[in-house]
């Protein structure tokens, strides 16, 4: 038996709502840790770290963010300049 680990992202997911029942077809979307389409992004892998790999970001207080959120972050920054 392995241990699962599951991030969830601490901005459009800070509930941890995780239902893998659902699964989007790749043909859809491939972007991955996505699951229905309600928005909230969760990704498993194997180290908090592996999910560098798949565009995730741990902020400086520890927060991981999808490859989404980040992207909204960065334009927010962006126009605030």
């Amino acid at each position: 038996m392995s241990i699962r680990t599951f991030l969830f992202c601490d901005i459009c997911n800070h509930d941890g709502v995780r239902i893998p029942d659902y699964r989007r077809s790749d043909k859809r979307n491939t972007r991955s840790g996505r699951r229905i389409t309600d928005g909230r992004r969760w990704l498993e892998v194997a180290t908090p770290e592996a999910a560098l790999s798949s565009g995730w970001v741990i902020d400086a207080s520890g927060r991981h963010i999808c490859p989404d959120c980040r992207e909204i972050m960065q334009r927010h920054q962006q126009e605030d300049l």
